[in-house]
């Protein structure tokens, strides 16, 4: 009796664990891939949907480079992107130039395109120890200043473009940027026009109709550059009343 018992229960587990693993792999799943070739590591993001549906997304590759000397060095690459149910589709690859003194971080997300929500996520990290410090809390405030400055060009029309830009050339420069990734996006609109809008920690913060005129646009930047300022400020407060 004693050994069926235990028969059964491990049948059980078994059970378990394939019915647990089956759930756990009907989602999309994020993968960043690594391979040496020479003095590079070559990244690949990719992507695998093990659902039944068919689902539009979009992509951000960020790689972070930290040389012996200490400099920063920061690519990212985006975009928007569809797959069918139980495809394995390839995002993007890119080359970096690693010597033995190098670190590198990448961070690889998937966003859902309608509702922007974070889906799915990974990341590497070669030679780690040269990013790391003695507190935990400057690691993090580190790891928040590498990531620093993020920009996403979502638009799609010329004018859409141009604002970008104009925005990205100013932003660019600007000491005291978010640490949270900001968005601008495009939405048609009837006819001609659209909106643009831009988002912050998926919260659209400031929107306007879209117009060709270059004063329109450098003053709808100006605005933008303030409600940003406005939020990350609020942000920022909101924070500090939790920090005893």
């Amino acid at each position: 009796m004693k050994i069926l018992y235990s028969r059964s229960l491990y049948t059980f587990l078994i059970f378990l664990s394939v019915h647990t693993y089956g759930q756990e792999d009907k989602k999309v799943i994020a993968r960043l891939e690594q391979s040496p070739i020479e003095n590079q590591i070559r990244l690949k993001a990719v992507v695998a949907n093990n659902t039944p549906v068919y689902k539009e997304l979009n992509y951000l590759l960020v790689s972070i480079k930290k040389g012996g000397s200490g400099n920063l060095s920061k690519n990212q690459q985006s975009g928007k992107f569809s797959i069918n149910p139980n495809e394995v589709k390839v995002l993007s690859e890119t080359s970096v130039n690693l010597d033995r003194a190098d670190a590198l971080k990448a961070f690889l997300y998937i966003r859902d395109e309608e509702t922007q929500k974070l889906i799915a996520k990974d990341s590497v990290e070669l030679n780690g120890d040269l990013f790391r410090k003695k507190s935990a809390k400057i690691e993090e405030e580190d790891a928040a200043f590498e990531l620093k400055g993020l920009t996403i060009d979502e638009t799609k029309t010329k004018v859409g473009k141009d604002f970008y830009d104009l925005f990205y050339m100013q932003y660019s420069q600007q000491p005291d940027k978010s640490n949270s990734i900001i968005t601008i996006s495009e939405l048609p609109l009837r006819g001609t026009s659209g909106q643009i809008n831009i988002q912050i920690d998926d919260k659209v913060i400031y929107s306007f109709m879209t117009n060709p005129g270059e004063d329109y646009l450098q003053e709808q930047l100006t605005y933008s550059l303030k409600y940003i300022k406005e939020f990350n400020a609020k942000k920022n407060l909101i924070k500090n009343e939790f920090i005893y």
